[in-house]
């Protein structure tokens, strides 16, 4: 139900270029968000506690000879930011369920661009370092798929890759099967902006850490093209670095920018 409130809202960004569309969005977010902070919290107050701090850390240069007393000021200081800090992160509790949907959302629409009919991709397999043997997939038929690599394949360098062509629009599941185990993975060709899970992991997880699955089956991505939003824009697209940033990177850089104009413009504190 959020992704089709999602599609409806946001889907006119999947119209434009990706670094057009990651402007726009970054721009109205950053509005939206600088409103909130000024509506939903006290900016007379934060603007009163913002003065006291500057002050308290001018009378902390002119004591760097009295450590006591300094001690005493900087005491007032860490009180008077935690009272700063704990009313400036008031908003976040409205924003951030919103926000984290639609960072799901753009993640899966803009991070990779879509596996269209008759067009050829690639899937890999990896495996656990020192794993040997052959690993079989299996799709779903010769009329929705030409698979252009034969079907069993022996692991090497840790790793097993297939070509194949979509030549029908729809979701499927390609299984892989290996040491009497069977792994699915589903995909979808279609020339909408979506796509399946790039990459899907096996491992066994535990918190931030993973484990090698039994018998050495880690995981497999498929080999849908990464959308660079700058890498056609004229003069960004020769800036090193830059030119390399996925979506996330770039919606970061025109946030921070529009969120310093805007908190500027409507004199946050």
């Amino acid at each position: 139900m959020a992704a089709n409130i999602l599609d409806s809202i946001l889907g006119w960004l999947l119209y434009l270029h990706p670094a057009l569309g990651l402007f726009l969005i970054s721009l109205i977010l950053g509005l939206l968000l600088t409103l909130a902070v000024k509506y939903l919290t006290n900016q007379s107050l934060m603007k009163d506690l913002r003065q006291e701090m500057k002050e308290l850390q001018k009378e902390m240069k002119d004591l760097k000879n009295n450590p006591k007393k300094m001690s005493q000021i900087n005491s007032r200081f860490m009180e008077t930011n935690m009272k700063y800090m704990s009313h400036s992160w008031k908003p976040n509790f409205y924003t951030i369920i919103p926000m984290l949907f639609i960072f799901w959302w753009l993640n899966a629409h803009l991070g990779y661009y879509p596996l269209t009919p008759d067009s050829r991709f690639t899937v890999t397999a990896f495996f656990e370092k020192g794993s040997e043997g052959i690993v079989t997939l299996s799709i779903p038929g010769q009329e929705f798929f030409n698979l252009e690599s034969p079907s069993m394949q022996e692991i090497k360098d840790g790793k097993a890759v297939w070509t194949l062509v979509g030549k029908k629009e729809g979701e499927y599941t390609f299984d892989f099967s290996y040491k009497n185990t069977t792994y699915g993975k589903n995909i979808i060709i279609t020339n909408e902006r979506k796509y399946a899970e790039v990459e899907k992991d096996y491992r066994n997880h535990f918190l931030l850490f993973s484990s090698s699955n039994d018998n050495g089956f880690n995981k497999v991505t498929i080999g849908n093209r990464k959308v660079i939003p700058f890498e056609d824009v004229p003069l960004i697209k020769d800036i090193p670095w830059i030119n390399t940033w996925s979506w996330l990177g770039v919606y970061i850089a025109f946030s921070l920018i529009f969120s310093m104009v805007f908190r500027r413009a409507f004199n946050i504190y």
